[in-house]
C-alpha cells in the first residue's frame, strides 16, 4: 500500500492601521491570505511527495537533491518531479542568513549561481504553486535546492510538498 499526502496551506497576514485625530479615531483592517487543501495525488491543488528537516544545521553549503537521495518522515524515497511548496522558516537566534539558492543545476533559479534569497533571522520562505504544473524539477539540471549561512551556523526548519510525475 502506498502512503497518501494530505495537507492544507494556511497563511494570513493581518494588519490594523489605526489613528486619532481630534477627538475622532480611525481605524482600517487590512487582510490576506489563503486556506486552501491538498488532496494526495498529482493534479491541480494535490500533492503525493512530502519532505522536511527539522532544526537542520549548517555551517557551509548544504545541497537538497529534490530528484534522489531524499527519505521522507517515514523512511521511504523521495523523488520530485514537480513542487508544489516551500516552507523555510529561519531560527530566531540565528546570527546571520539563511541563503537559498545560488547552484549552477540550481531549481528555481536556473543557472545563475549568483542568484540567492536571503532568509533573515526568525524570517521566512514560503512558495506555493498550486496548478498541476507545480515547479518543475529537472534531474541533474535543476534539481538542487541550496542553502548557505551567510557567515558562522544558521539553523532552519524546511518543509517541501511536491508530486512524483
Amino acid at each position: 500500500m502506498s502512503a497518501t499526502v494530505t495537507s492544507r496551506v494556511i497563511v494570513t497576514l493581518q494588519s490594523i492601521l489605526a489613528n486619532t485625530v481630534g477627538l475622532a479615531s480611525a481605524s482600517a483592517t487590512l487582510e490576506t491570505g489563503i486556506n486552501t487543501p491538498l488532496a494526495s495525488g498529482t493534479g491541480a491543488n494535490q500533492a503525493d511527495r512530502v519532505y522536511s528537516e527539522n532544526d537542520k544545521s549548517i555551517a557551509a553549503a548544504y545541497d537538497l537533491d529534490l530528484s534522489g537521495g531524499l527519505l521522507d518522515a517515514l523512511g521511504a524515497a523521495v523523488v520530485f518531479a514537480k513542487v508544489k511548496a516551500i516552507l523555510v522558516v529561519a531560527d530566531p537566534a540565528n546570527t546571520g542568513d539563511i541563503l537559498v539558492g545560488g547552484d549552477a543545476a540550481a531549481f528555481l533559479f536556473g543557472s545563475v549561481v549568483g542568484d540567492i534569497i536571503k532568509v533573515k533571522p526568525g524570517g521566512i520562505l514560503f512558495l506555493y504553486a498550486p496548478q498541476a504544473a507545480g515547479y518543475a524539477v529537472t534531474a541533474a539540471t535543476g534539481d538542487i535546492l541550496q542553502f548557505a549561512p551567510s557567515a558562522g551556523t544558521q539553523v532552519f526548519d524546511l518543509v517541501v510538498l511536491g508530486t512524483s510525475v
